[in-house]
């Protein structure tokens, strides 16, 4: 920096003792106040130059977030434009989300995220919070795991694994816990057994299964569909298997330990899942179908083109699994969760986007633009 102040000063000096000589002295004078004034606006534009710091993208009196998190927000938010555009075909930057320009609704959303860090730091001050011990080894353990496999793309764009850690883990251990505590027992808006009941038996529909695969898979990992004659014995196993349990000759356990020996598996061939059948992608369609038809304890079979499977479904009673459900504190959690997270997140930006004492890097941010993320 000092040399170039060093060749602003002297360079073309040598000259106004021909300037003075031709008598001239009014035009030196104008020329000597134009050359301060460019020196002084060279100058201020080098000292801004060198002290710009973009090492941060946000700080208030207690905390600091890298840049590093702030690109992960952009990058998260990118992905969720992603999913939605209307037409997935295009480029997401060429159109909109939310009737806005995707770009400025990708760069909003990582601002809004990127303050939602000093409202969450807020908050477990607020209510007296701290992340335990082993709390904090699962979010180490949680950031890691996706750190190990996605190394490689996130140093690609600039963020370190300690930016990737706050942003992806650490936050969200520390929401999880302020979630718990506003909706949970005790909490300023705690939501009860039965409205948790309610929402449970109204959402979701339990049901048992089991799973015959029309393909068989190879040690490499490829999958070979089943032969026509073979897809028949498929169907005839499961269907004989329901015949047998509708006639009350073989329980639902009695008929996995039948089909573990069929597959040649080790696994137990009889599962239970929870789903919401309003979501397209919680069940293959077929199943969805069949069991929106059933009544509690009604068994039926169903061939899906999605997992190229044969089915046994069995309906059990949402109302009995609930019960059952809340009396754990772990399931509980995550019906309290599926019920007001979205509530939740909701509220969390929408108060960080009115915080007015958080100081943005604005140099930094804007140096960092969603089209990195098309290449």
């Amino acid at each position: 920096m000092d040399r170039r102040r060093e060749t602003v000063y002297n360079g073309g000096m040598g000259k106004s003792s021909v300037f003075c000589r031709i008598g001239v002295w009014k035009t030196m004078k104008s020329w000597k106040r134009a050359a301060a004034a460019a020196l002084a606006a060279l100058i201020a534009a080098l000292s801004a130059g060198c002290s710009a710091d973009k090492s941060w993208a946000a700080k208030d009196g207690s905390l600091t977030v890298p840049i590093g998190a702030y690109i992960y927000n952009l990058y998260y938010a990118y992905s969720q434009a992603q999913s939605k555009v209307s037409d997935t075909s295009k480029a997401v930057l060429d159109q909109k989300v939310e009737n806005k320009d995707a770009a400025a609704w990708i760069r909003e959303k990582a601002v809004t995220y990127t303050k939602s860090f000093f409202l969450v730091d807020r908050k477990m001050k607020e209510l007296k919070l701290s992340l335990t011990a082993d709390e904090k080894q699962q979010a180490e353990q949680a950031g890691n795991s996706v750190w190990n496999t996605y190394s490689s793309t996130f140093e690609k764009y600039g963020i370190a694994q300690s930016s990737f850690q706050l942003a992806y883990a650490d936050n969200a251990y520390k929401e999880s816990k302020i979630f718990e505590a506003v909706y949970g027992k005790g909490g300023a808006k705690e939501v009860s057994d039965a409205d948790l009941k309610s929402f449970y038996t109204k959402t979701y529909t339990s049901f048992s299964y089991l799973r015959y695969p029309l393909y068989t898979t190879g040690t490499d990992g490829s999958t070979k569909a089943l032969s026509d004659a073979d897809k028949k014995k498929a169907k005839a196993v499961l269907d004989g298997y329901a015949s047998q349990m509708k006639a009350g000759k073989m329980t639902a356990q009695q008929a996995a330990d039948e089909l573990k020996k069929v597959l040649k598996s080790d696994a137990d061939q009889l599962s239970t899942a929870a789903v919401n059948l309003s979501d397209s992608t919680s069940a293959p369609q077929a199943v969805s179908k069949a069991l929106q038809s059933m009544k509690t304890g009604e068994i039926k079979t169903a061939e899906t083109t999605e997992d190229a499977s044969y089915y046994l479904l069995i309906k059990n009673d949402i109302q009995k699994e609930a019960g059952e459900k809340l009396k754990d504190d772990s399931s509980r959690r995550q019906i309290l969760s599926d019920y007001k997270w979205t509530e939740f997140t909701a509220d969390l930006e929408k108060q960080a986007d009115a915080l007015t004492d958080v100081t943005l890097n604005n140099d930094a941010i804007n140096s960092y633009n969603p089209s990195m993320f098309a290449a």
